[in-house]
């Protein structure tokens, strides 16, 4: 509240001058009249002169007939026909929306432009001096102290501690970072000192991402704004000549045959004038806008940068959803799942063969059965004669006796066995290890919000074998399920999908690096934790901060939820224009300029309170 009165400090004084000349011109009518005449004209002066040089100012520049022009004429005909009181009135009641406006306005883009302040300016070169972070190149080393802000995206070389991701991702929960860890711009640094070597230069930065995206996501507008922009231009001239008709045309057929009661012209020009004040366009001109603007802000306070109005409105018309499955709806870390073990092999025994015959190969399966190996405190002793064949498996000399462990080609198990690694020790088949990457923790629950949300399918397209996919599409109960896909058949299947399901919108989720094409290709691109990649961020609608599934979903409602509110917005703004206008309609009902003006404030200021719920 202090901070609306210290914003509108000139307004509210100019309102309190003016109220007082009002009073003053109303006790001295019987006192002085041309006294009184000066007052009222000093009070309309006061409040007026701003939204009349305005309403030119938009007339002459933009080519256009605005709602201050309405303000204008209806005021300054109140003054004509002698209602001074009312004319200074429909003023102040006018610049007491547009403080509104103006307040709801810097209420709603607090969540963004606060994003200016995840930025630091400032860089400590590791054994140097502070230098703007603006001159900091691409593989240069900077130090980061506790409490301090990550000016630069990078990896962590040296220390360990934890950071808070919070304005990145909207993850409350900090992060423990090592040597190897990538940190991100806009991070705080929590504990520790940690060093970091850059990898991207500031324009490039997740924070400085996030604040260039903030900045342009109302550049497009949604079809409703275009409608109600359009609508208004239109509009606003209407009213002015469907106003100067009812001033003018019942009192001259009155003087031709008194059909229509004969209140004369003061009479019908105050109608007309009314109507002119009822009928401003801004409640729904102002709400419409306000409301997306507050339902992207929110977006973003849950770690969900959306793009523009306009996505967020193609958003709640979402039907189809596919998803990539690894780094998306699983853990991109693969794990150990299953070791069946045979003969006189127990599974510890069988997963320590695997271990030491792995131990020096890069492939990610390896590295799965090793860090599985270590959680049982395993001592692998190292083997001797290794041989990796690509693409078949590895073998190599060890105190047990020679081990192989691969694929089925290479250990040849006995038929009916599904594995991801089979072993053999001696040349005799002794078990077989299952890999797989654990699905996310609440991707089950994700698909159960999408479907309550309404959409109808959940697809699921991956380059993985089919019995993986099939087996996570099971779980997620997901209606379709694609696998052995390559980047490029992710586009193709989903054009697939598209033509096998005419009119239906369908948004794609995956990682952001290999789901680029098909990220592009969707109706709504969704881009999982990836505000560092650049491709991701080109191609993609939306970009979850935060790696959280879940927030799928809620894009969805929030979408849906600002939708709503701009239409209850629309709808409950006309609704009370046309009652009003109803009222003034009726010949035998003196309804007061001022109450017209009233009601619209009313609108005006119910439709900015309910477009601030989208950003709750």
């Amino acid at each position: 509240m202090k901070r609306f009165f210290s914003e509108n400090k000139l307004a509210l004084l100019r309102i309190a001058v003016s109220i007082l000349l009002i009073a003053s011109g109303y006790l001295t009518t019987d006192i002085n009249g041309y006294l009184s005449l000066g007052l009222y004209i000093g009070a309309y002066i006061a409040v007026a002169y701003e939204v009349i040089f305005g309403a030119f100012k938009d007339l002459i520049k933009e080519k256009a007939v605005e709602e201050k022009m309405l303000m204008t004429i209806a005021s300054l005909g109140a003054m004509l026909i002698g209602e001074y009181f009312e004319a200074s009135i429909v003023i102040i009641l006018y610049m007491i929306g547009e403080m509104f406006e103006d307040a709801a306005r810097v209420s709603s883009k607090k969540s963004l432009v606060s994003l200016a302040s995840i930025r630091s300016d400032r860089v400590r070169i590791k054994g140097g001096n502070v230098i703007p972070a603006a001159d900091v190149k691409v593989g240069d080393i900077i130090e980061i102290f506790p409490g301090e802000r990550i000016a630069l995206d990078g990896d962590v070389i040296e220390g360990q501690g934890t950071i808070d991701t919070s304005v990145i991702t909207g993850e409350s929960a900090p992060k423990s970072v090592k040597a190897g860890s990538e940190v991100l711009a806009g991070c705080l640094n929590l504990n520790t000192v940690i060093t970091v070597k850059v990898k991207r230069p500031l324009a490039r930065s997740a924070a400085q991402r996030i604040i260039d995206l903030a900045e342009k996501s109302l550049e497009k507008k949604t079809k409703s704004e275009k409608f109600i922009k359009k609508f208004a231009r239109v509009y606003t001239p209407a009213v002015i000549i469907i106003s100067a008709l009812v001033a003018f045309v019942p009192p001259l057929i009155d003087l031709i045959h008194p059909i229509l009661g004969g209140f004369g012209f003061d009479f019908w020009i105050y109608k007309a004038l009314s109507m002119l004040a009822i009928a401003c366009p801004c409640a729904f001109v102002i709400s419409v806008p306000l409301a997306y603007f507050c339902g992207i802000g929110y977006a973003s306070k849950r770690g969900i940068l959306i793009k523009s109005s306009s996505v967020l409105d193609t958003l709640r018309g979402i039907e189809i959803t596919a998803f990539d499955k690894t780094g998306t709806l699983t853990r991109s870390e693969l794990l150990v799942t299953r070791i069946d073990a045979c003969g006189d092999i127990d599974k510890i025994r069988l997963l320590e063969l695997v271990a030491i015959a792995e131990m020096k190969s890069n492939h990610p399966i390896a590295s799965a059965v090793v860090n599985e190996a270590r959680k049982f405190n395993l001592q692998i002793i190292e083997g001797k004669n290794y041989v990796e064949i690509a693409g078949s498996g590895v073998e190599c000399d060890s105190v047990y006796g020679h081990i192989k462990a691969g694929g089925r080609t290479f250990v040849d198990p006995p038929s009916g066995i599904i594995a991801s690694v089979y072993v053999s020790l001696d040349g005799k088949y002794v078990g077989s290890i299952g890999i797989g990457d654990e699905l996310k923790h609440n991707s089950k629950k994700a698909f159960e919000s999408l479907r309550r949300l309404g959409v109808k399918k959940k697809i699921i397209l991956s380059g993985d074998k089919k019995s993986k996919v099939d087996a996570v599409a099971k779980n997620l109960l997901a209606e379709t399920a694609y696998s052995n896909l390559k980047p490029e058949d992710k586009v193709h299947a989903l054009e697939d999908i598209m033509q096998n399901n005419p009119g239906m919108r369908i948004a794609y989720c995956g990682d952001g690096i290999n789901d680029v094409p098909t990220l592009a290709r969707a109706d709504i691109g969704i881009a999982m934790g990836s505000i560092g990649s650049d491709s991701a961020v080109e191609s993609s609608d939306v970009i979850i901060m935060d790696d959280n599934i879940e927030n799928v979903p809620l894009a969805i409602k929030i979408s849906k939820r600002t939708h709503s509110v701009v239409m209850s917005n629309i709808i409950i703004s006309i609704l009370v224009k046309l009652g009003i206008l109803v009222l003034l309609g009726i010949p035998s009902l003196n309804v007061k300029m001022m109450y017209a003006v009233l009601a619209d404030v009313g609108v005006l200021i119910f439709a900015i309170l309910n477009s601030l719920r989208a950003g709750r």
